[in-house]
């Protein structure tokens, strides 16, 4: 047996299907790379090509040239095409645990429709990783990761065992340099030859013995043609071949090191923490649409009589996971790529509303397991009238007003600017269920400036944040106490809740959050004017394209919900699951018992009907912090 290689060259591209170019756009561009990819495919027998780990890429082409698809199965069946895992490639911080598993089920069951998997959870941009990913490749029997963002200095290694907030771990091939350090390759022998020994020397720190990966592609790059051929006559130090990313993790180097918990460090790359707050509503649309049907249309469905609508919400599912692109969801894309995800939301609503159906006077859902207002759990019903009612403004809550001459990557006060602390004037506050609920209106009329909510709180011993599927600790760190490729590192993700000395503030979706000296501070609005620039504070260089953004000063009518709760009354995840799931009004429709379970750490993530049978998943918001599926019948 011939020994395989040490240098696996990987051409592949990175495809955004929506950036600083609308969708239609681009895939214009995408038809004339996979015409020419399925051609190139025929003249060079060894040339193989990685197409960036999700099938939406796929499909938006065979929607295009459905007339190719026998000779996409034919690549696929050859190994010299990659199908999934994902069906996009989703921004881990800014969608629910479940989406992300929706996004691993639809692209898995798409690629096994056309061939044979790739067993490899690929995620080369996402800014950051949250904490229970390995937990989540796990469940869909993915051990091998390839990334890029968010690695801790203190890994060192190349190849490093990476394990979630339960234990369960993958091996992890980080790309120090991104998924396009081995772009546009040159074809003649000798400089191929030099090019390739300079990709690997700067692999060495990582992986002193090989082998190495050497992607070579970057965005939306044409394929390599001529490089397989080149390749074979290269004179090159060590053995190099046109390989696979999962030809090279079954080839890779035994892991050294372990890391738990999330990726989230600038250390060495940026992780564009701004992005968490970028034209934030949207966000929180998208958000609401995940829960009502993860939470409501679903659940109801699934103990209710009627037929399961199995394709109106693989439609609603679909339309959440395309705009669960990183560049999609993330709001660093041009104003009309975001104008086109709120159409796709949109038409998912319409398709949820009449999933519903026009609700029964005086029927309600209670969508929690356990009982609410003397309501039974997952149960239709009346509920007893609500405690609680209108109160006076909390002391010491305040709006916080800065400039921001950033971008929709990173936010960037002038030099020498002051936050400015603004009484928290007409906004209605009201109890309901034991937490003070906020509601704030803001007529934005000023661009470039970020607006934020200040919650007092006793934060020196850190901060708990719900994320995917768990939640996680940090501390508190003082200004000036991280440095990396970016300097905006004290603001952090959160999913639905934070909490910091007793204090829990919750926002029905994901936010941004930071700890300052004694208080938390959530970002409401953040108003830029670019896609990216160059001339920033906070970040060496550009992160895209300098492309003007004015629908990303958030100008207008803004509305926002915040609750505001302490522990005494409650855990975090319990106060969370109270706010951001009310009760609400129901059709008319009988259901059978639904499960019940009252432990306050424990969260509801679907109730639905699967393979013609009722599933239900839970997860912990603490040790052991499993994710437990279970069927009802």
């Amino acid at each position: 047996m011939q020994p395989g290689p040490q240098v696996h060259v990987v051409p592949h591209t990175h495809w955004d299907r929506e950036w600083y170019l609308p969708f239609a756009v681009y895939r214009q561009r995408l038809v004339v790379l996979m015409d020419s990819l399925l051609d190139a495919l025929e003249r060079e027998p060894q040339l193989r090509f990685h197409l960036d780990g999700q099938m939406a890429v796929i499909d938006d082409y065979l929607e295009m040239r459905p007339h190719r698809e026998p000779d996409i199965r034919g690549a696929a069946a050859a190994g010299r095409i990659s199908l999934g895992p994902w069906y996009t490639l989703p921004d881990e911080h800014l969608v629910s645990g479940e989406a992300l598993l929706r996004n691993l089920e639809l692209g898995l069951a798409r690629a096994a429709e056309l061939g044979r998997p790739m067993l490899v959870g690929y995620v080369p941009d996402q800014f950051g990783h949250t904490a229970q990913l390995p937990q989540l490749l796990r469940r869909v029997e993915i051990e091998e990761a390839v990334l890029w963002r968010g690695v801790p200095a203190a890994v060192g290694s190349g190849v490093f065992t990476w394990e979630a907030l339960d234990g369960s771990a993958v091996t992890v091939t980080h790309m120090p340099n991104g998924y396009g350090h081995g772009k546009e390759m040159p074809l003649e022998g000798a400089e191929l030859a030099a090019r390739l020994d300079f990709e690997v020397e700067r692999l060495l720190a990582g992986n002193p013995g090989g082998p190495w990966l050497v992607m070579s592609g970057d965005d939306h790059l044409p394929v390599p043609v001529g490089l397989s051929v080149a390749l074979e006559t290269a004179p090159t130090r060590r053995p190099a071949a046109i390989s696979s990313v999962a030809d090279f993790v079954a080839a890779r180097p035994a892991p050294s090191g372990i890391h738990r918990g999330e990726l989230h460090s600038a250390a060495s790359s940026f992780v564009l923490k701004g992005t968490l707050s970028a034209r934030f509503p949207l966000k929180l649309r998208h958000a609401a649409l995940e829960r009502r049907l993860e939470r409501y249309i679903e659940p109801l469905l699934a103990l209710g009589e009627r037929p399961w609508p199995a394709r109106e919400l693989a439609y609603c599912w679909r339309q959440l996971i395309l705009n669960s692109a990183h560049d999609s969801i993330c709001g660093c894309s041009l104003d009309q790529v975001h104008e086109q995800a709120t159409e796709r939301l949109a038409r998912a609503e319409r398709v949820a509303d009449r999933l519903w159906g026009e609700p029964a006077e005086g029927n309600f859902f209670n969508p929690s397991p356990f009982e609410r207002e003397g309501l039974a759990g997952l149960s239709i019903g009346r509920p007893e009238p609500a405690r609680g009612g209108e109160v006076v403004a909390s002391a010491g809550v305040q709006l916080e007003d800065q400039p921001d001459f950033g971008d929709e990557y990173t936010f960037d006060p002038p030099p020498g600017s002051e936050p400015a602390r603004l009484p928290l004037s007409g906004a209605t506050w009201l109890v309901d269920e034991g937490i003070l609920r906020v509601r704030i209106e803001i007529d934005n009329r000023q661009p470039n400036h970020r607006l934020r909510l200040v919650v007092p709180a006793e934060t020196s011993g850190g901060a708990n944040a719900g994320t995917a599927f768990g939640a996680v600790h940090r501390p508190f760190r003082p200004p000036g106490s991280e440095a990396g490729a970016e300097y905006d590192l004290r603001t952090d993700p959160a999913r639905l809740w934070v909490e910091a000395g007793g204090t829990v503030v919750v926002v029905a979706g994901p936010f941004e959050y930071e700890l300052l000296e004694d208080a938390i501070a959530v970002t409401l609005l953040r108003c830029v004017g670019h896609l990216s620039r160059g001339d920033l504070h906070n970040r060496p260089g550009h992160a895209g394209p300098g492309i003007a953004t004015p629908g990303a000063q958030m100008l207008g009518r803004h509305v926002f919900e915040v609750g505001i709760a302490r522990t005494d009354q409650a855990p975090a995840p319990r106060l969370a699951e109270v706010f951001a799931h009310p009760i609400l009004p129901a059709p008319e429709l009988a259901l059978r018992p639904g499960p019940r379970d009252d432990d306050p750490l424990t969260v509801l993530s679907a109730l639905r009907r699967r393979q013609g049978r009722t599933e239900l998943r839970t997860y912990r918001c603490a040790a052991p912090f499993r994710i437990e599926d279970r069927w009802l019948d």
